[in-house]
């Protein structure tokens, strides 16, 4: 019974050698064409996350929590759903100071505020900027939909590594048939920090009249390229 299970053994691995073994032959002497296909894209950010900063020790007479409400008023009004788009990143105080100097303990706190495009980024920093919160600035841009569109990008690729390759067969009397194996070197994509110029200080008169500035974050690059290997017929 050993031995039997034994032979059985090795037949099926010598099959499965020779099946191996006749399926690279068949490949390596097929009749086949290679290129490659690249794409892009463009994508504006749709995630802005904004950071903003109130230190109690820049309003005389007013609380942390006095300023705090007067935003959150002023960004409901807006539209902006604070309970999700709001949240606290961090908070402390002159706690420790104030046994060494003996001065009033102050708080700072500090938001993140994420909104969905450029323009709504400017709105919110006048429209604070006039309540005199003005420590704001953009942490990151981002893309809701990347993953989508990189799948989009990859497909497009495809494509025009097929199409190519059916210009180059054609030119010599060949047709293309199915695609025998497919790589990718997907490109590096950046999401773009802050730019300077959405960095605001100094306080903004409630009395004074702004129009809101034309902001444009400079948008995500997509690329890839893949490498296709298509029977010719």
């Amino acid at each position: 019974m050993k031995k039997f299970l034994m032979i059985a053994v090795s037949s099926l691995m010598i099959f499965g050698a020779a099946a191996y073994s006749v399926k690279g032959q068949d490949f390596i002497t097929m009749n086949y064409i290679e290129v490659s296909g690249k794409a892009n894209m463009e994508v504006a950010p749709d995630r802005i996350h904004m950071t903003i900063t109130i230190n109690e020790k820049d309003y005389k007479n007013t609380t942390l929590s006095s300023v705090e409400g007067r935003m959150i008023n002023q960004l409901q009004s807006m539209g902006i759903d604070t309970k999700k788009n709001l949240v606290v990143k961090d908070m402390t105080s002159n706690f420790k100071h104030y046994f060494l100097a003996k001065s009033d303990v102050k708080m700072s706190k500090q938001y993140q505020l994420t909104v969905h495009s450029a323009k709504q980024a400017g709105e919110v920093i006048i429209a604070l900027g006039q309540i005199g919160v003005s420590q704001i600035n953009i942490d990151k841009v981002e893309c809701s939909k990347l993953e989508q569109y990189k799948d989009e990008v990859r497909v497009k690729a495809v494509k025009n590594a097929k199409a190519r390759a059916e210009l180059l067969a054609e030119a010599i009397g060949h047709s293309v048939g199915k695609a025998l194996h497919i790589s990718e070197n997907e490109h590096n994509f950046r999401t773009y920090g802050a730019p300077d110029m959405m960095m605001v200080k100094g306080n903004v008169a409630e009395t004074e009249i702004f129009r809101v500035p034309e902001i444009e974050f400079e948008k995500i690059k997509i690329e890839t390229t893949v490498h296709v290997k298509f029977q010719l017929k």
